[in-house]
């Protein structure tokens, strides 16, 4: 009786864990594995800016390594300029993981050589329709009906096809006939999802692109009722560069960034995560968030469900120049939320945290400034050179470069 007893017992156990490891535990590490499905980059500069050659080779040589878990294939695409002046797509894709195929990089070194302005890459853990047997469908390439537009279209996370269809149908019941899928009947949602976002700009032709990104997203938001999805994308039309953030589940929230982290520069980069070991450059993008990047302009933020626009510059961390400094500088920051235990830290071009600012709560909805003079933690004087200022708001990193002079 107590072998049978002790048998039981045991056996309960181990249904037990069982049960503890797959219905609690492994939906968790499923939604933490997720997060790496897919990865998209994108990148934009401008006419006077000579191609980056290195940023590209470098962040397109991590989003490869990211191929071995992305295991269904690579995407690339980009704008080139004939004779005519007429900027034109070129898509090229790959059905191997991007770490086995050749063609990757001699894809990478084409658009390095013929790109103008714009070009978008993809590597894909395919989560609807076909996952294996086709080339990596991403970047899509769409063109208006009735407004003068086409785009390149990348997305990240998974939505009901189901759901796009309907919504599809809903706005226009003849659009998915004038500008059909390219797979059917087993549907991509990312491919319905580039189709829908056309359509929006189609439909609403009178408003401005970043005003039917809002509207599509508004709309779809409605249309899935309590579903799960993650809608992050990016897309360009060859001039400038859209990117947004936007998980419904914060267990499978994919992320977003941009790059370089700077008040304006001649070209900027979007990616679902930092490409190369300089994260300081990179900054993060809140949730519910569309990001505008236009070479020359800075950074442009909007969130999707309200009627203001935030910039960089009020939202997050700023410098009041003069940069380079003598004497001090004021730092501007805005916090916007609630947290704790915030700090803005500054760190030398080594790393090395010189100094540091723990910041007054309650935080101010209003931009608020601090002053630094040079000095470090013990008030040393520090010497000439490059620092970068950084705020960890916990959901959002903003670093800035400054320039010590003396």
């Amino acid at each position: 009786m107590n072998k049978f007893k002790q048998f039981f017992y045991k056996f309960a156990g181990v249904l037990i864990t069982v049960f503890i490891t797959y219905f609690i535990i492994h939906p968790f590490l499923t939604q933490k594995m997720d997060q790496h499905n897919c990865r998209f980059w994108g990148i934009i500069f401008s006419d006077s800016q000579l191609c980056p050659a290195g940023t590209i080779r470098t962040h397109l040589d991590s989003l490869q390594s990211l191929g071995n878990s992305n295991s269904d294939g690579w995407g690339i695409g980009y704008y080139l300029s004939p004779d005519s002046g007429v900027i034109l797509p070129v898509v090229l894709r790959g059905e191997p993981r991007a770490p086995l195929d050749p063609r990757y990089d001699k894809a990478v070194t084409d658009m390095i050589k013929y790109m103008r302005k714009c070009g978008i890459a993809h590597v894909r853990s395919g989560t609807s329709g076909s996952t294996s047997g086709i080339p990596n469908p991403h970047p899509f390439q769409r063109y208006g009906i009735t407004r003068n537009f086409q785009i390149l279209f990348a997305h990240n996370g998974t939505i009901s096809t189901q759901v796009l269809l309907e919504l599809i149908e809903s706005v226009n019941p003849v659009y998915l006939a004038l500008n059909p899928p390219d797979y059917e009947p087993d549907y991509l949602d990312s491919d319905l999802y580039a189709i829908y976002m056309m359509e929006i700009i189609d439909v609403y032709y009178n408003n401005t692109i970043e005003e039917c990104i809002k509207i599509a997203i508004t709309k779809l938001d409605s249309a899935l009722n309590f579903d799960n999805a993650q809608l992050n994308f990016v897309m360009s039309d060859g001039f400038t560069l859209w990117a947004l953030r936007y998980a419904r589940s914060p267990l499978r929230g994919f992320d977003l960034y941009y790059y370089p982290q700077v008040g304006i520069s001649n070209f900027w980069v979007a990616a679902s995560k930092p490409l190369d070991t300089l994260n300081l450059y990179w900054a993060a993008v809140p949730n519910s968030t569309l990001v505008i990047l236009t070479p020359g302009e800075p950074p442009q933020l909007i969130n999707i469900f309200n009627e203001y626009d935030t910039s960089v510059v009020y939202q997050g961390l700023d410098l009041i120049y003069p940069n380079p400094f003598k004497g001090k500088i004021d730092i501007r920051y805005c916090i916007g939320q609630s947290a704790e235990g915030i700090e803005l830290k500054i760190y030398n071009t080594n790393g090395r945290l010189v100094k540091q600012f723990p910041l007054p709560t309650p935080y101010s909805l209003l931009p608020t400034s601090i002053s630094w003079d040079g000095t470090d933690n013990k008030g040393n004087t520090l010497p000439n050179g490059i620092y970068f200022c950084n705020l960890n708001t916990g959901d959002t990193i903003y670093t800035r470069k400054m320039v010590l002079l003396k």
